[in-house]
Protein backbone atom coordinates (compact mmCIF):
# COMPACT_ATOMS: atom_id res chain seq x y z
CA UNK A 1 0.00 0.00 0.00
CA UNK A 2 1.61 3.52 -0.96
CA UNK A 3 0.20 6.68 0.24
CA UNK A 4 1.35 9.81 1.23
CA UNK A 5 0.98 9.80 4.98
CA UNK A 6 -0.57 7.10 7.59
CA UNK A 7 -1.44 7.37 11.03
CA UNK A 8 1.41 5.75 13.20
CA UNK A 9 -0.96 3.27 14.62
CA UNK A 10 -1.67 2.35 11.08
CA UNK A 11 1.21 1.88 9.79
CA UNK A 12 2.65 -0.58 12.62
CA UNK A 13 -0.46 -2.81 12.64
CA UNK A 14 0.17 -2.97 9.15
CA UNK A 15 3.54 -4.08 9.42
CA UNK A 16 2.63 -5.87 12.76
CA UNK A 17 0.23 -8.39 10.03
CA UNK A 18 2.52 -8.60 7.32
CA UNK A 19 1.35 -5.54 5.08
CA UNK A 20 3.92 -3.42 3.55
CA UNK A 21 2.94 0.02 4.04
CA UNK A 22 4.89 2.77 1.96
CA UNK A 23 4.92 6.54 2.72
CA UNK A 24 6.05 8.05 -0.79
CA UNK A 25 4.38 10.62 -3.23
CA UNK A 26 1.75 9.14 -5.10
CA UNK A 27 0.94 12.33 -7.25
CA UNK A 28 1.87 11.06 -10.23
CA UNK A 29 0.58 6.81 -10.01
CA UNK A 30 -2.43 6.59 -12.36
CA UNK A 31 -4.92 3.35 -11.63
CA UNK A 32 -3.63 0.91 -14.14
CA UNK A 33 0.00 1.56 -13.49
CA UNK A 34 2.41 -1.25 -13.35
CA UNK A 35 4.90 -0.20 -10.34
CA UNK A 36 7.64 -2.58 -9.19
CA UNK A 37 8.76 -1.80 -4.84
CA UNK A 38 12.22 -2.41 -3.71
CA UNK A 39 11.90 -1.99 -0.07
CA UNK A 40 15.52 -2.26 0.67
CA UNK A 41 16.34 0.66 -1.59
CA UNK A 42 13.30 2.64 -1.14
CA UNK A 43 12.18 2.71 -4.58
CA UNK A 44 9.09 2.64 -6.76
CA UNK A 45 9.50 2.37 -10.27
CA UNK A 46 6.78 3.47 -12.33
CA UNK A 47 6.93 0.66 -15.19
CA UNK A 48 4.08 2.10 -17.26
CA UNK A 49 5.32 6.08 -16.96
CA UNK A 50 9.25 4.92 -16.76
CA UNK A 51 9.63 7.30 -13.63
CA UNK A 52 11.27 6.18 -10.23
CA UNK A 53 9.82 7.39 -6.94
CA UNK A 54 12.14 7.40 -3.68
CA UNK A 55 11.36 6.41 -0.32
CA UNK A 56 12.57 6.44 3.10
CA UNK A 57 13.93 2.04 3.22
CA UNK A 58 12.58 0.20 6.05
CA UNK A 59 14.41 -1.01 9.22
CA UNK A 60 15.44 -4.29 8.71
CA UNK A 61 13.68 -5.52 11.35
CA UNK A 62 10.66 -4.64 9.44
CA UNK A 63 11.34 -6.20 6.53
CA UNK A 64 12.72 -9.38 8.44
CA UNK A 65 8.73 -9.15 9.73
CA UNK A 66 7.14 -8.37 6.26
CA UNK A 67 9.20 -11.70 4.94
CA UNK A 68 8.08 -13.87 7.60
CA UNK A 69 4.21 -12.73 7.35
CA UNK A 70 4.07 -10.50 9.96
CA UNK A 71 4.95 -10.53 13.75
CA UNK A 72 2.77 -13.24 14.80
CA UNK A 73 4.37 -15.91 12.27
CA UNK A 74 7.92 -13.72 12.66
CA UNK A 75 7.88 -15.06 16.89
CA UNK A 76 6.41 -18.32 16.09
CA UNK A 77 9.24 -18.59 13.36
CA UNK A 78 12.17 -16.99 15.61
CA UNK A 79 11.03 -18.16 19.04
CA UNK A 80 10.75 -14.12 20.49
CA UNK A 81 11.54 -10.84 18.64
CA UNK A 82 14.67 -12.03 17.62
CA UNK A 83 16.37 -9.73 14.34
CA UNK A 84 18.87 -11.20 13.98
Amino acid sequence: MLAKSFARIFYRNAINVGLPVLICDTDKIKLGDELEVDLEKGTVVNKTQGETINFAPLPDVMIKILNDGGLLAHIEKHGDFKID
